[in-house]
Parts: structure tokens; sequence; C-alpha cells
């Protein structure tokens, strides 16, 4: 603002980059305008609401992106702004803190949290093959045990996964057809216990 005299989202639009739309990552400082710049140049917002509260960045307006009807996905940042990256605590924290935020315990819907965290990722990602169970369409799944306490009792299913759920109710995550998480079991071709190894020592060339 000080250099430019306008938002970046105004600045990017006067220089046009915005004019084959694309993304925008967290977003909590937004304008009016800069709303709705990313409604008409059909911008996806990426929000990523435990790095933001971590960080005290503040709490991107995700109600009122969709009261005007922008594209919305739900992202976890990097590990050194997110320690966790568990996209269920994602989920809960972007309804609660809106209706934190709305002062209405009734903002951001279960069903459009689940919804941003799943179709709205493929279409922010560009990828439409993978945003939903279809004949002809990527098989990228999770399945969840319901068989625990935190799912019981089954009155609401996507409210249970948004309220209640827990990276520990996946059973099986499959990409593309292919199984790479099974019962707490990895198959993605390298033994777990060497990626932990080679993260440590990471860790440890960068304390020295």
């Amino acid at each position: 603002m000080e250099r430019y005299g306008v938002t970046p989202t105004v600045l990017f639009d006067q220089l046009g980059l915005l004019e084959y739309g694309g993304g925008g990552f967290h977003c909590v400082h937004m304008t009016e305008q800069d709303l709705e710049i990313c409604r008409d140049k059909k911008i996806w917002v990426v929000t990523n609401p435990a790095s933001n509260v971590k960080l005290a960045s503040g709490i991107a307006p995700i109600q009122k992106m969709l009261d005007k009807g922008i594209g919305l996905a739900i992202g976890t940042d990097g590990p050194a702004s997110n320690n966790c990256l568990d996209m269920f605590r994602e989920m809960f924290l972007v309804t609660a803190l809106q209706k934190f935020q709305e002062e209405d315990a009734a903002a951001m819907d279960a069903m459009e949290v689940l919804r941003m965290a799943t179709v709205g990722g493929a279409h922010a990602m560009c990828l439409p093959e993978c945003d939903t169970l279809a004949a002809g369409k990527y098989a990228d799944l999770i399945m969840i045990d319901l068989q625990q306490p935190n799912m019981q009792p089954l009155n609401h299913i996507a409210k249970n996964l948004v309220y209640s759920g827990s990276k520990q109710n996946v059973k099986l995550t499959m990409v593309n057809g292919k199984i790479l998480y099974e019962n707490g079991q990895f198959q993605i071709g390298v033994d777990p216990a060497e990626v932990y190894q080679r993260v440590n020592a990471s860790i440890d060339r960068m304390r020295r």
C-alpha cells in the first residue's frame, strides 16, 4: 500500500496477472474490492487457517467469499508454519473461525467446508478429473473408520467429519487407484523408518 497505493490484489489485477484465473493463498487481509476482483477473475482462494492462527496473521473472511461466489479450497501451508498438516484440523478451524468472526454459530455449514476440502481442492489445482468419484475419473479417495468414539453417533456423517474427524480415522488412502496406506502400513516404495531417519538427519544439520 505504501509503495503503490493499492492492495496486492488490485496491483496484480492492474498488471494483468489475473486475466487467466489462478489461485490466491491465505487471503487474510482482503478489501471488498479485492473480493470482487477474485470473484470476477475467477480466482480460487485457498485458505490455510492453522498457519494463519499460529503466526497470528488473522482470519480470512471465508464466509464473505462464499457469499460472493468465490471458489474456495482448503490447504495447510508448510510445516514451518503448521506443524500438523492435518486436513481434519483445517476443516474444523475453517468453520469454527468463521463462526467466531461472524458471531454466528450457523456460519460456514459443514457441507460447504467438506466441499472446500475435496471438490474445491481439485478445482483449485485444475484437476477436474479428481473432483468426484465417477466413471472415467481418477480413483483418489480415503476410507474412514466410523467405528471409533469420535465418530459416534452417526447422526450426520459430513458434520462428524468436519467437527469430530481425525487423521486417526483414516483407514486407507488411494491415489489413482493405487493404495498408498492401509491400516497403519505405508505402501510408498520406501520404508517410513528411512524417511524419518533422513528427516532427523536434516534437522541435526540445521541445528549445527
